[in-house]
């Protein structure tokens, strides 16, 4: 599954931070340092497994802590909006 932004979304860096706002239902989820760098990261679309390696190899920390974290924000953001997952193209 490719992983991207959803385009309606706004975002702005507030004290290194990203907060992000959806418009059409008017939700706001501000990120904490980790979500900012998936934010960031996504900033071209790419699979789940893409986007993991890119974390571990930026923080250095266990898989298992890396993709237990990463895929409770995946799955909040994606539940809001903020996020889309779609089928990858083949």
């Amino acid at each position: 599954m490719t992983l991207s932004r959803n385009p309606a979304i706004c975002a702005a860096e507030l004290d290194g931070e990203i907060c992000l706002f959806h418009p059409d239902n008017a939700v706001y989820l501000n990120l904490n340092a980790t979500g900012s760098a998936v934010w960031t990261l996504l900033d071209a679309p790419m699979e789940r497994e893409q986007l993991l390696a890119q974390l571990l190899e930026r923080y250095g920390v266990e898989e298992a802590i890396c993709r237990r974290d990463t895929e409770a924000f995946l799955a909040e953001a994606i539940e809001r909006g903020m996020l889309i997952e779609q089928p990858s193209a083949a």
